[in-house]
């Protein structure tokens, strides 16, 4: 099992930040209807993807016009295709307005379009047929549960819960023979501001990947990839869409660049981050800015917080440890060429790499970040 939550534009005005809660998976909304698209959710997107997480995305449907809806979420989200698992919201007034035909439709279309096999969101109640007054007969789900994975929710109570959780389904399912993942509670406390919806997933990394139409390829590339920065610098970017990537005036990504007269686009290659933003790298001059989905990001941890832990390699000759992160200190053990050594964070440009037995400091300038 995988352990998750997902996130709307309301978390993100409450304070909330990808990057403060741990997660194995992270699911953000991204459009409702055919007019709004969430203000937050290429930010959190991008963050998510940047820190290693398995990445959801989802609409939520108001029941109107399954194509055009369709569109209006594939046309937002098409930068993040291969990456990330598509997902419908299905709920609220939706369900009566546009029924099983409007779900079918849209899933459908989804799979067509893309390849990718969409996952359906919706309550236990929904997914047992929703029988009531005005829908006595209930829904008939058999032609969605014999093809889509079923996100389903279902809350026992609204107690905060402060850590991840998962229980068994109180009820159970009619149409589905299991769900792909459970939504039991929208009271998590993780050490986030106000209430969170924590969520299970119920397979590997692996098994999400397959969901995301990329096999692991993409994922496969970002562990075997380990480039070395300079103990200051941001991070590095790397490029691996096929037809390459534009470059954009700000972190906005609203206007292209112009070099000669055209696009300005980068077809391949590494770049050292010189500022992030917005889920936007800047990779050159003020008007050389990427978006974090086209490609792989590692940040330098030690560039953002003097506290963080890194792997750092010698790269000079003469780099020794010292008790002091001075310049003036003296030399108490001699550090290899080529030999890497666990940082426990920095002083300066000093970073902390022992104790005071052998030697607490070495100068960062000696010294590469593997990322």
């Amino acid at each position: 099992m995988l352990n998750g939550y997902d996130i709307s534009s309301h978390n993100a005005e409450a304070g909330f930040r990808v990057a403060n809660i741990p997660s194995d998976f992270v699911i953000v909304k991204a459009t409702e209807g055919t007019g709004y698209t969430n203000p937050y959710f290429k930010r959190d997107a991008d963050d998510a993807l940047a820190q290693g997480r398995l990445l959801g995305i989802y609409h939520y449907a108001t029941g109107y016009n399954w194509q055009a809806e369709a569109d209006f979420f594939l046309n937002c989200v098409q930068p993040y295709i291969g990456k990330v698992v598509l997902i419908l919201d299905f709920e609220a007034e939706a369900v009566m307005r546009g029924k099983v035909a409007f779900v079918k439709s849209w899933l459908d279309y989804i799979k067509s379009k893309t390849g990718i096999l969409p996952w359906f969101y919706t309550y236990l109640n929904v997914e047992n047929g929703y029988i009531n007054k005005q829908n006595p007969q209930g829904f008939d789900w058999s032609s969605v549960a014999n093809t889509y994975p079923l996100w389903v929710a279902q809350y026992n109570n609204y107690n905060p819960v402060t850590s991840y959780q998962p229980r068994d389904l109180y009820g159970s399912l009619k149409f589905w023979k299991n769900m792909t993942a459970f939504q039991y509670t929208s009271s998590g406390r993780i050490g986030n501001p106000g209430s969170l919806d924590l969520n299970v997933f119920y397979g590997t990394k692996a098994d999400w990947l397959k969901y995301t139409n990329n096999n692991g390829e993409n994922e496969v590339d970002e562990m075997s990839w380990h480039p070395e920065v300079k103990w200051n610098q941001l991070g590095m970017f790397r490029i691996n869409r096929e037809n390459g990537i534009n470059l954009y005036t700000s972190p906005d990504l609203a206007i292209v660049t112009q070099e000669d007269g055209h696009d300005a686009v980068r077809k391949y290659g590494d770049f050292v981050i010189w500022q992030a933003k917005k889920g936007a790298v800047r990779l050159g001059t003020d008007v050389q800015w990427a978006s974090q989905a086209d490609g792989l990001t590692k940040i330098n941890p030690l560039a953002v917080n003097d506290n963080a832990h890194a792997k750092c390699k010698i790269i000079a000759d003469d780099a020794y440890t010292q008790n002091e992160p001075d310049w003036k200190a003296g030399g108490i053990k001699h550090l290899p060429k080529g030999s890497t050594w666990q940082v426990f964070g920095r002083v300066d440009k000093y970073l902390i790499v022992g104790g005071e037995k052998d030697g607490k400091y070495v100068n960062g300038d000696k010294t590469f970040i593997i990322l």
